[in-house]
């Protein structure tokens, strides 16, 4: 092998191989920053989870209170109606 051959392969392979590197820190790149955006998208839905998590809590215990006596005759007052046992009473 010639001196002149040997410095164009030893060439190639430096160019090749600054070319593979460069390469594969863009792809590590391009994982990294995907990464990074799924997680935090992640954290979002966990977040809006546990927020409406918090929600069908509190509307259970609302369910809970609107199905007691009191809170209905309470509402149906709040809009006029009467009941029968009243109209009884004003007699």
């Amino acid at each position: 092998m010639t001196e002149e051959k040997k410095q164009r392969l030893i060439a190639a392979g430096t160019a090749i191989s600054v070319i593979m590197l460069f390469v594969l820190i863009v792809v590590l790149a391009y994982q990294l920053i995907a990464i990074g955006v799924k997680t935090k998208q992640k954290n979002a839905l966990v977040a809006e989870k546990a927020r409406l998590e918090q929600e069908i809590a509190n509307a259970k215990d609302d369910v809970e209170l609107w199905q007691q006596e009191w809170k209905i005759e309470e509402r149906a007052r709040q809009l006029d109606y009467v009941y029968k046992k009243d109209k009884d009473d004003d007699k």
